[in-house]
């Protein structure tokens, strides 16, 4: 019996490291950080941002195929749309629109991670019809009702809460806009972070969303097309200096000049990096 307990001893500890590599790995990997909080998301997002394209493994004519056309085919014969994609990350989405012949609009991507947005940057460099942002989307810079398609893909449930980004997709979504989101399934792991396809609906229609249309897209994910209640004449491609909404007073769009943007009420500045990146947010921000 005597000989036992070093034993037992060993073994407690080594089932307690293991434990806690997994709970590790279950933090920090399986999960993206989420439980820990936004800095650490963006952060393991800024770390893997190179890598990130490899990673995921996408093939471009699989974007095009399940995305870009059923999104070009509902918005025919609307050619040129304004679009945002929020959390765009490494511009997956825009690169896709812009390299189909049948979109003639403009697309503005915004994202938290700055590194992300700089591999973004070089994908689409010398591409015309892109703006990249980094900027909260619980607070997106623009004005309300401004766009014609507002998409969200396979980052809601890595938000610190999705109910207030929610709130501002919609926000800036016209009336008779397209609102385009995933929904992460097939994630026990993801606790309290996904939807079930009901749920989804459900919290849409909390928000006034009264059309939804939810289908398979990948293992992981589905997609929910929305239309927001009501109409309006559609806003169509514009240049950033139209929506850009001052992140400081909220009352006007601001100017650009060259290497930053000024707002013309209160004179906040935003700077532009190298890489053409408009930084309204310059530091990872916190919960």
């Amino acid at each position: 019996m005597t000989d036992a307990h070093p034993l037992l001893i060993i073994l407690g500890i080594v089932a307690v490291i293991v434990g806690g590599i997994a709970f590790g790995y279950w933090l920090l990997i399986t999960t993206e950080g989420v439980y820990l909080g936004r800095k650490v998301v963006i952060w393991l997002y800024d770390v893997y941002a190179t890598r990130y394209d490899g990673i995921k493994k996408y093939q471009r004519h699989h974007e095009q195929q399940f995305l870009v056309q059923p999104l070009l085919d509902i918005l025919d014969p609307m050619r040129d749309p304004l679009i945002l994609d929020v959390a765009t990350g490494t511009a997956r989405f825009p690169l896709a629109l812009v390299s189909n012949p049948g979109f003639q609009g403009r697309v503005i991507g915004v994202d938290l991670s700055r590194k992300m947005l700089s591999v973004a940057a070089g994908k689409l460099k010398g591409e015309t019809r892109t703006d990249l942002i980094c900027a909260p989307a619980e607070t997106l810079p623009f004005p309300s009702e401004t766009f014609d398609v507002v998409a969200c893909l396979e980052a809601l449930e890595f938000m610190t809460r999705r109910e207030p980004v929610l709130e501002e997709l919609l926000r800036v979504l016209r009336p008779g806009g397209l609102l385009l989101i995933s929904n992460r399934i097939n994630a026990p792991e993801m606790i309290g972070k996904t939807y079930s396809s009901e749920g989804l609906a459900e919290a849409l229609g909390e928000l006034g969303i009264l059309e939804v249309y939810i289908d398979d897209w990948q293992v992981d994910y589905e997609l929910a097309w929305a239309t927001k209640d009501g109409e309006s004449e559609a806003t169509l491609a514009r240049d950033l200096d139209e929506v850009l909404l001052c992140p400081s007073c909220l009352q006007a769009i601001m100017k650009s000049e060259g290497k930053l943007w000024r707002c013309p009420n209160c004179q906040h500045i935003v700077n532009v990096g190298t890489d053409g990146v408009v930084e309204v947010i310059t530091a990872n921000a916190g919960d």
